[in-house]
Order: C-alpha cells, then sequence, then structure tokens
C-alpha cells in the first residue's frame, strides 16, 4: 500500500468501520419453494408440469417404474383419460409428459419391446422439453462415447395410425420445425415444436 497517498491510507479505517447491528441487511430465511425433489408430491406437480394445466389437473399421475420393465406406479387416481408422468430420471432434461390412452399404450409397448398398432390417433404434451439419445433407435438408451445427448424444445407427439403417412415429413430434429421419431418402427411418432 505505499502507492496510496497518506490522506487515503487515513481515511480508510473510518470507511471501513462495521455498521451498526440495526443498519445490517439480515440474511434472508430460507425459504421452501415446494416439495422436495423427488417426494410424491414432486414428482405429482413435475408430472402435470408436462401438460396444459385443464389436462393435467384432471390426470392419472403415474410414476415410472425403477426398470424399463417394471410396472408404473400409480401416485394419484385421475378422472379423465390423461396420463401424467413425471421427469425421467435416465435423461439429463427435465421431461415430464401428459398422454392420451393410445400414446400410453405405446410407451407400454416401447419400454416392453412389444409390437404397437393403432387404429385411432394419439396426441401427448411434453411442455418442459426432453431429451433422447437417437432419434433412429427406440432402444438406444445411452449416448456412445463423444455423442450428446439430443435435446428438444417443449413440443406435442402424435401418432399416426397410418405411418406411411409420417413418410414425407423430415426425421431431422433440428429442421426447426415437426420431425418424425423413431420412423419405420411401431413408435414412430411426429414432434411438433411449440415453441
Amino acid at each position: 500500500m505505499r502507492w496510496l497517498p497518506a490522506a487515503v491510507l487515513v481515511l480508510l479505517p473510518a470507511c471501513q468501520k462495521e455498521a451498526p447491528k440495526s443498519e445490517m441487511a439480515t440474511p434472508p430465511a430460507s425459504v421452501e419453494t415446494g416439495p422436495a425433489k423427488g417426494s410424491t408430491e414432486w414428482k405429482i406437480q413435475n408430472a402435470m408440469s408436462g401438460g396444459p394445466e385443464k389436462i393435467a389437473a384432471n390426470a392419472t399421475i403415474m410414476d415410472w417404474g425403477a426398470t424399463p420393465e417394471a410396472e408404473p406406479t400409480q401416485l394419484r387416481a385421475g378422472s379423465n383419460s390423461w396420463t401424467c408422468f413425471p421427469d425421467m430420471p435416465d435423461t439429463p432434461a427435465n421431461d415430464p409428459v401428459c398422454a392420451d390412452p393410445v400414446v400410453v399404450r405405446m410407451f407400454q409397448a416401447w419400454m416392453g419391446k412389444k409390437p404397437f398398432h393403432t387404429t385411432v390417433a394419439g396426441v401427448s404434451y411434453m411442455l418442459q422439453g426432453g431429451a433422447h439419445v437417437s432419434n433412429t433407435d427406440p432402444f438406444k438408451m445411452a449416448p456412445d462415447s463423444g455423442e450428446q445427448w439430443i435435446t428438444e424444445p417443449p413440443h406435442l407427439m402424435l401418432v399416426d395410425p397410418n405411418p406411411r403417412s409420417l413418410d414425407s415429413l423430415s426425421t431431422d430434429p433440428a429442421n426447426g420445425g415437426p420431425f418424425v421419431m423413431w420412423k419405420g418402427t411401431p413408435y414412430a411418432h411426429v414432434m411438433v415444436p411449440v415453441q
């Protein structure tokens, strides 16, 4: 501190006096922002954030099974035909989903590696976005060395009973618009960004 003028050295201690306790800011109290992550209450709130409020409010809330082969667990009974799931813990994204019965059946077939076919269209919402590993292989669950997860903006997922009608759509998730995920498999569906 030899380079500071003497007047500054004299004033410095005066400026550093501690403020009276009454003037000191008190640290904010710890504020709970909601249920603890991973709790049943958190999973219900998180699952509901995947879909529109009017759908999610009355949807059945299910938790993913501990393994792909395990049955989901009901967290809350619903009064409409929709089912919402919380964030899938194996992905890096917050990806809750609210799905109609057709898409729920598709999820069950996909996770069980079983055939899937529908004669009616299906819809689901992922309004928090999501992440997947492969746009072509529905059973690839982790990226290979050097590969990245494919992140998804908030979107709708549409299941068409006629998969051939999807042939003209792009399969490129980076095209800025709708694209087909898992084209040519029983689990093919259209991803429609909503933002």
